[in-house]
């Protein structure tokens, strides 16, 4: 269903996002994001130009919601353990947020990922949030709260830790026996924290 109230380019993404996530790149059809946006197809291609830079757009808006929230909550300049908390609640959410995004990932890695990579480097280094969250790690060695770590190791594992159940949840719940997802998500961001601040607390 198209939200109410937003301009003509969001709801072309709105749509495209869900066509994108359901079929690909390759699988979608301009003609039929318009009719589901109700909009001229040539409204499309003066926003957009093609159907790649439509799907880069797609891929531009998952993206930039991510790295709204970290440059957000890094302005805030938060204790380590109080960012990572926000931070797992929001990965374990975003999914549910978009429902297009996983496909889209998914397709990503397996193609290589040069979308996904084009777009995060532009947000993440090309806003040092990335070095934002480095430092505030080894703000916590230098003062003896964390013992000494590899901080690009830390921040891949935590990144790892929280998408690789929110990426193969059916596989996940399946061969572990997982009945009830929706409160095995509940649990899991304060499970991720506290399996992650384990092992880099200082002994």
């Amino acid at each position: 269903m198209i939200k109410e109230g937003i301009d003509t380019r969001e709801k072309i993404l709105q749509v495209a996002r869900e066509e994108f996530g359901k079929l690909g790149l390759a699988g979608a059809r301009v003609d039929r994001i318009a009719q589901k946006a109700r909009v001229n197809k040539a409204m499309i291609y003066y926003h957009f130009r093609s159907k790649e830079k439509l799907y880069r757009a797609v891929i531009d808006s998952h993206m930039e919601k991510i790295g709204a929230f970290l440059e957000r909550s890094l302005a805030e300049d938060p204790d380590v353990e109080v960012f990572i908390a926000k931070l797992a609640a929001f990965y374990n959410g975003i999914a549910l947020d978009r429902p297009g995004f996983l496909p889209i990932i998914l397709r990503e890695i397996a193609s290589g990922g040069e979308y996904v990579k084009e777009a995060l480097t532009r947000i993440v280094v090309g806003r040092g949030l990335g070095r934002k969250l480095e430092k505030l790690i080894e703000h916590g060695i230098k003062t003896g709260q964390y013992r000494k770590i590899d901080t690009k190791q830390a921040i891949v594992s935590f990144w790892g830790m929280n998408m690789f159940y929110i990426l193969l949840a059916p596989v996940i719940n399946s061969v572990w026996e997982i009945a009830d997802e929706k409160r095995f998500r509940d649990i899991r961001p304060s499970h991720v924290v506290d399996l992650f601040l384990y092992g880099i607390k200082a002994r």
